[in-house]
């Protein structure tokens, strides 16, 4: 991928646009700026936003109510960039824009994240460790796909994207809540990421499987969708095409339609395919 204007990958690319990075100044008598994401602005004028989703770091180095402070920044910096205003506190800035180009638009943005946003990182993940094997847990992934959603959807977008994120189920005794974050009334869907190890892989897809289950028996919802997004490539690509394959089979007997995506650009059309409002 190229960051730079004259780089001769421009020329090759697929996409291309600019990116800045949205920075948050949390105390204005030290100046110290912090990295919390990336904006990209494709050549057709499309925002494209990727923030900060875990805090652990950012715990670490200050104390947990900044790091709050910083998930409600997150969400109102998110919806304003999208909707292409202006971030609306103060603090927030956004840095001088420069030239992206690569092949897609995630391909983009995870490179600039991962390059240029060191509180990315979870914690048990040391920095040497950046871009030598992309890794992506199911919330980011997630959050770039509810994000493609809004724009292709519009205000029908929110006739599939659950606010509450989850379902809730009471048995009487207490509340259970099903990770379900795509709900239309006969539908029920859920997106996960295939690319991060082999064990959490498999431990979150049957989770979803478990959550896609117990949603139905409850709400009585005949229509399941899983969304995954694999690796584009990988050392190991042939175990996790292996991998994904038997559970494609396993879930298509119970009444779950699995997809598996090496672009996370293609899953929301599909959605939007797969969940008619």
């Amino acid at each position: 991928m190229s960051l730079e204007l004259d780089s001769p990958m421009a020329e090759k690319a697929g996409v291309r646009g600019t990116w800045r990075n949205i920075r948050w100044l949390p105390n204005p008598s030290t100046g110290e700026l912090l990295n919390l994401g990336v904006l990209f602005v494709a050549a057709d004028g499309s925002p494209h936003v990727r923030l900060l989703d875990h805090f652990d770091r950012l715990t670490c180095m200050y104390d947990s109510r900044l790091a709050s402070d910083a998930k409600f920044l997150i969400e109102v910096t998110r919806d304003a960039l999208l909707a292409g205003i202006s971030p609306p506190a103060n603090n927030v800035v956004l840095s001088e824009p420069k030239f992206a180009s690569g092949h897609s638009i995630h391909e983009v943005m995870s490179m600039l994240f991962e390059t240029t946003v060191p509180l990315g990182t979870p914690k048990d993940q040391p920095n040497s460790a950046r871009g030598q094997s992309p890794s992506e847990n199911t919330s980011s992934v997630r959050q770039f796909v509810l994000d493609e959603l809004r724009k292709i959807s519009g205000p029908n977008a929110g006739r599939i994207i659950s606010s509450e994120k989850t379902m809730q189920v009471n048995d009487g005794n207490r509340v259970y809540h099903l990770d379900i974050p795509l709900q239309t009334r006969k539908a029920l869907g859920t997106i996960v990421s295939a690319r991060t190890g082999k064990t959490t892989t498999e431990l979150t897809l049957h989770k979803a499987d478990t959550d896609l289950q117990i949603a139905r028996k409850v709400y009585g919802t005949d229509k399941l969708f899983m969304y995954v997004v694999r690796p584009a490539v990988a050392s190991n690509i042939e175990r996790v095409d292996s991998l994904l394959d038997e559970f494609t089979w396993k879930f298509k007997r119970l009444g779950v339609q699995m997809k598996t995506y090496a672009d996370a650009e293609l899953v929301a059309p599909d959605i939007v395919e797969d969940m008619p409002v």
